[in-house]
């Protein structure tokens, strides 16, 4: 078997833009009413960009008429939707991958 350090340099080498990439983590929706202008914040758990992006546009409206039930003020409309995104750990990533891969290959030679 590889080691950690080899598969870490190797996985390196082979993808230019290690720890560069990004995903959306939330999105910053802001509506009006007749007054002023409020945000929610709306957390990425699990989706990936394109699926957030359509469901928090689908659900935009509706999470903005709940806020301003909330806040005991009208909802007249969303004025728009932000995305803040976040770098993705491939050094993480890689990791769990990698221990996977290693516990997989010990059950295999131990037969379990």
């Amino acid at each position: 078997m590889i080691g950690y350090a080899e598969a870490l340099r190797r996985a390196k080498a082979s993808k230019s833009d290690w720890n560069e990439e990004e995903r959306i983590s939330k999105a910053v929706i802001t509506w009006v009413d007749s007054d002023w202008e409020y945000e929610i914040e709306v957390e990425n758990e699990d989706m990936t960009d394109s699926e957030f992006q359509v469901w928090v546009e689908e659900q935009a409206e509706e999470l903005a008429r709940e806020a301003a039930k909330q806040k005991g003020t009208t909802f007249e409309e969303v004025d728009r939707i932000d995305y803040e995104y976040e770098t993705i750990d491939d050094d993480a990533a890689f990791q769990d991958s990698y221990e996977a891969y290693a516990e997989l290959e010990w059950e295999c030679r131990t037969e379990r």
